[in-house]
């Protein structure tokens, strides 16, 4: 058989029948490139380790290869001592990479169930928030709507009190008031057109007399 590009299972120091265990060099060539990823020798190591047809190996010489060293007694059992004390440490490393693994797993799971809680334990703040906002854009636009009517009545209250003079005003209600608002001649003047005039004189002024136009034919 040719050996992988990367060797776990050192064969020059093991028995020589270990050459033919076939279960070593499938787990070897599974777990080294290019069937595996490109990694670190531990990394190697610990899934040779854990290649499932040689577990049988950590209780016994039997259910590997058992018919790999049929003419040396001590051929399977040489094999078996290397592979418990090869992959003893790679276990209690593995174990041990495990449950840091665990540990940081539950820990991010931790923190991301407090992230998700966050509104949760707060959503009153945000109903308060989000009522503030609306009060305050609500006030805005009442205030905006009240000051444009509030013009429009400032500009009607002007045009009514034009020619008014200084000592009488408009009031909101639309009634003069003010020294001489109650003169009816003056109100009737304002407010009042043609003879309807409370108390109006009014007396159109004479036409002029035609003026005769001079000929200088006619005699004088």
């Amino acid at each position: 058989m040719a050996l992988p590009a990367t060797t776990v299972v050192p064969f020059s120091s093991l028995p020589s029948c270990a050459a033919q265990c076939g279960p070593l060099y499938d787990a070897n060539g599974a777990c080294v490139p290019p069937a595996a990823p490109t990694a670190d020798a531990n990394t190697y190591d610990t899934c040779f380790c854990a290649y499932s047809s040689l577990q049988s190996f950590k209780q016994g010489t039997s259910g590997v290869c058992d018919n790999a060293c049929p003419g040396d007694a001590n051929g399977l059992s040489g094999i078996q001592s290397w592979f418990t004390s090869f992959c003893d440490g790679k276990a209690v490393a593995t174990s041990t990479s495990t449950a840091a693994s665990s540990s940081t797993g539950a820990s991010s799971g931790s923190n991301s169930s407090a992230g998700g809680d966050w509104l949760s334990g707060h959503w009153r703040w945000v109903i308060m928030i989000v009522i503030v906002v609306v009060g305050i854009i609500g006030i805005w636009v009442g205030a905006c709507i009240w000051r444009r009517k509030y013009l429009r009545k400032k500009d009607r209250l002007y045009e009514l009190g034009k020619g008014l003079p200084s000592s009488v005003a408009v009031n909101t209600q639309g009634n003069l008031v003010g020294p001489g608002a109650r003169d009816s001649n003056y109100s009737g003047a304002m407010f009042m057109s043609g003879t309807g005039a409370a108390g109006a004189d009014y007396t159109e002024k004479p036409k002029k007399a035609a003026r005769k136009k001079w000929n200088v034919l006619r005699r004088t």
